[in-house]
């Protein structure tokens, strides 16, 4: 357990605005922040960060708490864990009870997440400090041009090639075999044997925005045909891959800095990158881009450019990314690297200022980009040409910005020198199509919302006795202290009235109670914020439910005019 003291040090020392803005891409508004919500999709923002509440809260989906409460709904920490987090960022020191048994306490994630961490750890020694990591696994890394410092910053470690390894070595530290299993780093065998997952490669650790060791990459070092040059973790509690983008933990800053993300296809092509002085870029972990991974994106930066190998064949496999990130309104370019190249390889082969140069001359627009791979190549087959042209329209059709599509379809007619009204049928066609589909989806969606909204009503219909006690509780936590009477306090009338009463409400009941006890203890009311950083997140969410912070007046209004609504 971590003392109650310490808790009340983090909260007292942690950032709101700080925490979350490692996350969300927030933007000062008066005296408070907004930003896109991290847990819903919108496109206008309405996720509100007050750092004088120290609450977060979205007026889209609901989702509200503190920074504590930040952490374990986006992170998927427990209580604990988003406290320890808090603790190393702000360098407090926590005094706990580390014995097996409070271990045992934490829940499964948390498991997952120490088990994770200590293969990580075992891994990069391995890596440094045995004869056999030295000599096929660090070899490898430094003829490949990683330098030490790169080895350290990304944690790159090495696998045993002995059958259990590390099975062996977390076995011996009292983890739990299952836990093992279920954070993918051991497979038990039809016979019983728990093996590693990873065997003599070297090993790339996946972590989260937060710098949480989630998953596994490794690279195998000897030529096999009967095994995969990559292995990587399987999905699991807390890792999935199409919602994870490599290497953004060690980027983000420098994506807000620039302002633009680097895509690339691989480990080693973001490590080589960085190395080179590119910091803000990262991988797809080898699946194409996804929803989930252009959401995330957005927290930092509009502005995306695919860095794709110098493979026609590959290149072309890779476009359907193009789409899906038109399709969420970020700006897209393209670069080609020559033929026969990786950002790995080329960047060996240029130095930084000489790499800068040719990212700034050869990031385009993704209408050229497209045009050149798929239009020009096309020149003396009309059916081929006809195919690439339509191809570039559908992914103008991707944008939901008609401004955009207008001045996309501008700008292909001009570089092909081909009529607009001839793109604009075209583009007309594809959106006509797209919208039949919605229109379907539509009338489904609308037959479903109509039965929600009469069992709504029905719910709603009369004021419930639950309705009632939660306007007490709340009346209680807003206004307890006031005085109702000369001596004599809204609380004191409250609880006069309906300390006898029959509670239909057990949540309501137990506020009701701590309240008092509260009070009995201490010998004053507690105030909101007793409730808001409350271990019981229950309370949390009832506090938080009625605490307003979007519609503030600004400081200037306060100042000029003595008041607040």
């Amino acid at each position: 357990m971590i003392p109650q003291e310490t808790i009340d040090e983090i909260f007292a020392v942690a950032k709101l605005e700080e925490v979350i803005g490692e996350f969300v891409n927030l933007k000062q508004k008066g005296a408070n922040y907004v930003g896109l919500c991290p847990f819903h999709d919108e496109k206008t923002p309405s996720f509100y960060v007050s750092p004088v509440k120290e609450i977060f809260k979205c007026f889209g989906c609901g989702k509200a708490g503190n920074v504590v409460r930040f952490l374990m709904d986006h992170e998927k920490m427990s209580y604990p864990d988003a406290l320890r987090y808090l603790a190393k960022k702000y360098r407090i020191e926590i005094e706990e009870d580390n014995t097996e048994e409070a271990q045992k306490e934490r829940d499964e994630i948390s498991s997952l997440h120490i088990v994770l961490s200590f293969a990580e750890d075992f891994y990069h020694d391995y890596l440094l400090n045995t004869d056999e990591g030295k000599r096929i696994g660090l070899e490898y890394l430094k003829n490949r041009g990683i330098s030490s410092e790169t080895i350290n910053k990304f944690k790159i470690g090495f696998s045993s090639a002995e059958r259990n390894s590390f099975s062996k070595a977390a076995i011996k530290k009292k983890f739990n075999e299952k836990h093992l299993i279920a954070a993918g780093l051991s497979i038990k065998t039809h016979d019983g044997q728990l093996i590693d997952r990873f065997r003599e490669r070297v090993i790339f650790p996946i972590h989260s925005v937060a710098g949480r060791a989630i998953g596994f990459g490794g690279r195998i070092l000897k030529k096999n045909p009967k095994e995969a040059k990559y292995i990587n973790s399987p999905e699991t509690k807390v890792y999935n891959k199409s919602q994870i983008l490599y290497g953004l933990d060690l980027a983000k800053d420098m994506i807000r800095k620039r302002s633009e993300v680097f895509l690339v296809e691989g480990y080693t092509d973001v490590v080589a990158l960085s190395q080179a002085g590119v910091g803000n870029v990262v991988a797809s972990l080898g699946t194409s881009l996804t929803e989930q991974h252009t959401k995330l994106i957005k927290k930092y930066t509009d502005n995306l450019i695919f860095i794709f190998d110098g493979d026609e064949a590959g290149t072309k496999a890779s476009l359907r990314g193009i789409d899906i990130a038109l399709k969420n309104e970020l700006n897209v370019k393209a670069i080609s690297l020559p033929e026969g190249e990786d950002p790995d390889s080329f960047s060996k082969k240029n130095n930084p200022q000489e790499l800068k140069i040719f990212i700034d001359e050869n990031a385009e627009d993704f209408i050229f980009f497209k045009t050149k791979l798929l239009f020009d190549k096309e020149k003396d087959d009309p059916i081929k040409k006809a195919d690439a042209l339509r191809n570039i329209v559908k992914s103008i059709a991707f944008i939901p910005n008609h401004i955009s599509r207008s001045i996309y379809i501008k700008n292909l007619g001009r570089k092909l020198d081909i009529d607009e009204e001839t793109l604009y049928t075209e583009l007309d066609r594809i959106l006509l199509s797209k919208q039949k589909d919605e229109i379907k989806r539509a009338k489904f969606k609308s037959k479903r919302d109509e039965k929600d909204k009469i069992s709504l009503n029905e719910k709603f219909s009369i004021q419930t006795s639950e309705e009632q006690e939660k306007g007490i509780v709340k009346l209680l936590i807003l206004y307890g202290s006031n005085e109702y009477e000369e001596g004599i306090s809204v609380a004191e009338k409250i609880i006069e009235h309906v300390k006898e009463s029959e509670w239909k409400n057990p949540l309501y009941l137990e506020i009701f109670n701590d309240y008092i006890n509260y009070y009995n203890n201490n010998n004053k009311y507690p105030e909101i914020n007793h409730y808001l950083i409350n271990t019981n997140i229950q309370f949390q969410d009832f506090a938080t439910s009625f605490v307003t912070i979007k519609n503030e007046l600004s400081q200037n209004w306060k100042t000029r005019y003595g008041k607040s609504i």
